[in-house]
């Protein structure tokens, strides 16, 4: 597919001025929705054991079931799009998210929480691809890039005021708070998708993979409670690895059915398309690895490494949320006038060398010196991230994007899930025999996972200067490489 066929992918319907706010911010509202609720519950996990008679401890189940129905549920996202168009299939899962909200915060049982967060996920998981492959398919790849940008602001303020929000709502009303605010924003972004999302598109739709959903589904199940095992002690490490292993042979299994069969629930063979694979699994899925893992590994240095509070640590990592915003604003400049893969190429060795200078942080580090570095490391990480996604998309033709969607969603959720558990191994493997971390542990956990995130610049190096011009803007022959 040439560059010109690439610019007006996606474009056939009409771009009114409201259409070009308004579909944007129904998709922006189901994005901080889903990120919102992955992190507000953190802070209220008190307040609901409580009321359950539950100890904060026993509530992990109430967070991982919410990130594993995400997963599991993304396959579907495609084949729903085809069947029900974005319109009916956004809108119903708005309706499926604020209905899990009000059940959640109605539960009056851990497991009725835990199955209302279940369906929460799901809800999410439709809003993520069914509202990426709207973007894509209504506007003009020159025009996404921007769009993108500004509409990811949603998905980082949602980590970013979770836990404010989360422990205002706890403290001052109650925990069942925290969910029930879901529901006039559904409300409102059903409205917006009701008028603004394109309609149904004719064509034929393929059989739903049944055989190929309930594979991916346990292959992505037993991955996601094989990385929690790796850094929770109460596993043998016979049973981790068992578990582990279980878990790729499924997925195997899963990829040998999903690459031989004729209309599969995933298309994998998207990843022969060169900056796919490298922004998405040998390049963008080394460097999420590497660089989410500093989401939990900081705020666990400070107070158990140097003995800060709660409220001290969260006050230093609140910046990495606004160094990353403030990356937005100037970005789609950068990639215009410098490209994709000049920016990977450049960026990757800063962020790896960024995650690595953690390890020389100190207690004694003044605070001025610790937030201005934190700050700079959000700055960079963002640009990575935000460069790597949006080069995702510039080859995928307008047939294919309903199926890229879920690709996209579950290789991000899958690092991120495999980043969390590889950190939390290497902590649970470096700590003491009575399971406390030293600032020792920290600085050689930091080094590796900076290596890792290094490894992804070999990936980058492959892509060519034309790469993504459809999507930039960015002109090589007016600029050398």
């Amino acid at each position: 597919m040439s560059i010109e066929e690439l610019k007006d992918t996606g474009s056939a319907f009409p771009l009114s001025a409201s259409t070009l706010f308004f579909l944007p911010l129904a998709v922006a509202c189901g994005n901080f929705m889903v990120n919102l609720d992955q992190n507000i519950v953190v802070t209220a996990l008190p307040g609901i054991g409580l009321t359950l008679g539950r100890a904060p401890s026993q509530l992990g189940l109430v967070i991982t079931v919410y990130v594993l129905s995400l997963i599991v549920s993304m396959p579907l996202g495609g084949w729903l799009t085809d069947r029900f168009g974005t319109r009916a299939c956004y809108c119903g899962a708005l309706a499926s998210f604020a209905a899990a909200s009000i059940a959640c915060g109605l539960a009056t049982s851990l497991w009725a929480l835990v199955l209302a967060r279940a369906l929460q996920g799901f809800g999410g998981a439709l809003m993520g691809t069914v509202g990426q492959v709207a973007i894509l398919r209504a506007f003009p790849r020159s025009k996404i890039l921007k769009i993108n940008i500004y509409m990811s602001l949603a998905s980082q303020l949602g980590p970013l005021v979770g836990p404010l929000v989360g422990g205002a709502l706890t403290t001052y009303l109650s925990w069942h708070w925290i969910f029930f605010i879901n529901v006039p924003l559904a409300l409102a972004a059903a409205a917006l998708a009701i008028s603004y999302f394109p309609p149904k598109r004719p064509g034929r739709v393929p059989r739903l993979d049944v055989v190929g959903f309930m594979l991916m589904s346990a292959g992505m199940t037993l991955l996601v409670f094989s990385m929690d095992s790796l850094g929770d002690r109460s596993y043998s490490g016979w049973a981790a690895t068992g578990l582990l292993t279980l878990s790729l042979l499924a997925l195997g299994a899963a990829v040998f059915y999903l690459c031989q069969a004729r209309n599969p629930l995933l298309d994998l063979r998207l990843l022969n398309i060169r900056t796919i694979r490298i922004s998405l699994l040998t390049g963008g899925g080394l460097d999420t690895i590497g660089l989410t893992s500093v989401t939990l590994l900081l705020p666990m240095m400070f107070q158990v490494g140097f003995g800060m509070t709660a409220v001290e640590s969260g006050s230093w990592t609140f910046v990495i949320g606004i160094g990353s915003i403030m990356s937005r604003f100037f970005l789609p400049h950068l990639l215009k006038r410098w490209g994709f893969r000049r920016i990977l190429v450049w960026n990757t060795p800063i962020v790896a060398a960024l995650v690595g200078g953690f390890a020389l942080f100190q207690a004694t580090t003044p605070m001025w010196l610790g937030l201005t570095y934190i700050f700079v490391f959000g700055l960079f990480r963002s640009v990575q991230w935000g460069t790597a996604s949006n080069l995702s998309y510039a080859d995928v033709g307008a047939e294919q994007l309903a199926d890229f969607s879920a690709l996209f969603y579950i290789f991000w959720r899958l690092a991120v899930s495999i980043s969390m558990g590889t950190a939390s191994a290497l902590l649970s493997l470096w700590a003491s025999t009575d399971g406390v971390s030293s600032p020792g542990d920290f600085r050689v956990i930091f080094i590796t996972e900076a290596l890792i995130t290094l490894c992804a610049f070999l990936a980058y190096r492959r892509l060519t200067v034309d790469d993504g011009a459809a999507v930039s803007g960015y002109r090589s022959d007016l600029a050398s490489d």
